[in-house]
């Protein structure tokens, strides 16, 4: 089946005429998707804002379009959005691992849902690739509508398979927390090796990444 919501832009078809402006158009929708993955930063601060539950259903079906390896497809997803589930979920989570409890979101601060990301171990019980590619699409379609997110796989899946009622053969790989940012994250080149992040005097979380001239390589390693 083809899916109708093509990445495609929607006024791409009548430029093809033109080569020249659906180069542009191409280049533009290109510059837009980097400049997502750029600026996509963990969130622990949120808005209490309610998520619509048809834009969770539209994260869900991001994740459903990842790819997976051999396309052997394991993966399924619990949408928590009731206010009294997401407060017995948060208890479950390990938040920030480097600063803690400095990012442990206050109760006027936590995420308004939830996307529980399950394993199904009958289909492929290592499906933690596939599973990493699925959250990417969920991180980034949220950051594309403004809504942040957090990544957290420090669990207690103990409780919350017990919470959500979740059945043995499911291994929860990871939780994503969302909801509309209330902080804003940096991302910066790290000085050395250390690329802890941290908070500086202003309570702004820093996130050092490893430059690019450190970590690329041209045909052979050491090239570069």
């Amino acid at each position: 089946m083809i899916l109708s919501s093509s990445p495609i832009p929607p006024n791409f078809c009548s430029l093809a005429a033109n080569k020249n402006k659906a180069g542009e158009q191409w280049n533009l929708f290109a510059m837009d998707i980097m400049d997502l993955i750029k600026t996509r930063r963990s969130v622990r601060r949120f808005s209490q804002e309610k998520l619509d539950r048809n834009f969770l259903v539209e994260l869900v079906e991001a994740a459903r379009s990842a790819p997976a390896a051999a396309n052997v497809q394991s993966l399924e997803y619990i949408v928590v959005d009731e206010p009294k589930i997401c407060q017995e979920l948060f208890g479950t989570l390990m938040w920030a691992w480097h600063i803690r409890p400095k990012r442990k979101p206050a109760p006027n601060q936590r995420p308004v849902a939830y996307i529980v990301v399950l394993i199904d171990a009958e289909i492929k019980k290592d499906a933690a690739v596939d599973a990493a590619a699925a959250i990417e699409n969920i991180l980034l379609a949220a950051w594309g509508k403004g809504v942040g997110s957090c990544w957290l796989g420090v669990l207690n899946r103990e409780k919350i398979s017990q919470i959500l009622n979740i059945d043995e053969k499911y291994y929860i790989d990871s939780v994503v927390a969302l909801g509309k940012p209330a902080e804003k994250p940096v991302m910066e080149d790290a000085a050395g090796e250390d690329t802890k992040y941290y908070l500086d005097g202003n309570d702004v979380l820093h996130i050092p990444k490893r430059p690019l001239k450190r970590i690329l390589h041209f045909n052979k390693f050491g090239s570069k």
